[in-house]
């Protein structure tokens, strides 16, 4: 069974292994072939940061992507800053199922896709399909003028401004009036998730930095939910398709949410991160 490091350092430490993390440490860069004794901290001398002032803004709970002002994303390196949400693995599942959606409909000739993401944060998910699909525009919007500050430079960073515009606005709202109505081929969405009263017992390294406004989801964690699901048949032409993440146990819940749609879906599927359902895909009727 594939196990992660943080599970191997774990058991490491239960061992009573001396120096438990740099054993771990020593165990990845073999797995790695070396490429960690190989890296050095550019990535600190550009930015001025020396490891003293690293650990002193860590130690005050400020994440290290926030630090550093980066975070990898499928294996791109992206702008990162307050104002956006830092991204994440789990959402990698989302991103992916994006493109094997896309895939399909190319396959089957549909070429010059209409995208729509709602909620683009710093813009990994948009920049990710249009590096990794062709024939593709995304049109992505964020209620936080700061994070579409940050998803634009995402945008210029990775070339990809012809292919990705981006709005200021509510869920949909900025996006009407654009023709996209009954012709988007996509809609993809990671929203926020998390209930109202749960935000505050979040990671204070989450809660205290990171916007709380992709976070709150309001009392069961379902506005979002809602909205997208009413909202999102008013763009998808017939056999579009609408994608967005949820959070771990929350898929009873969405379900039910479909189930009062009026038959705006013709078909519902699930993907889960080989543990969990985190992501739902509706093709429109």
């Amino acid at each position: 069974m594939v196990r992660s490091f943080i599970e191997i350092f774990e058991e490491f430490r239960r061992a009573g292994v001396e120096d438990p993390l740099a054993e771990t440490l020593r165990l990845a860069d073999l797995v790695a072939g070396g490429a960690l004794r190989r890296s050095g901290l550019k990535l600190l001398e550009e930015r001025g940061i020396d490891i003293a002032e690293l650990a002193r803004q860590r130690a005050g709970g400020r994440p290290l992507e926030y630090i550093l002002g980066v975070a990898p994303f499928l294996g791109e390196i992206l702008r990162c800053a307050p104002g956006a949400l830092i991204p994440r693995e789990e959402t990698e599942l989302l991103a992916l199922t994006c493109l094997d959606y896309i895939a399909s409909m190319q396959n089957g000739g549909r070429r010059d896709l209409n995208i729509v993401e709602i909620g683009t944060g710093s813009g990994n998910i948009a920049v990710l399909l249009a590096l990794r699909s062709t024939g593709a525009t995304i049109y992505a919007s964020d209620i936080s003028a700061e994070a579409i500050e940050v998803a634009r430079e995402n945008v210029e960073r990775f070339g990809v401004g012809d292919r990705v515009r981006l709005f200021c606005g509510d869920l949909f709202e900025p996006l009407r009036g654009l023709g996209l109505e009954g012709r988007t081929d996509l809609v993809v969405c990671n929203p926020p998730y998390i209930p109202s009263s749960s935000v505050d017992r979040l990671d204070p390294a989450i809660r205290d930095h990171e916007p709380r406004v992709a976070l709150d989801a309001g009392a069961y964690g379902i506005d979002i939910f809602r909205r997208l699901i009413a909202d999102a048949p008013d763009f998808l032409r017939p056999g579009g398709v609408l994608a967005f993440e949820i959070g771990a146990g929350q898929e009873r819940f969405v379900d039910r949410l479909f189930d009062k749609t009026d038959c705006a879906y013709s078909s519902i599927e699930h993907f889960d991160d080989g543990e969990k359902i985190r992501v739902f895909g509706a093709v429109r009727a």
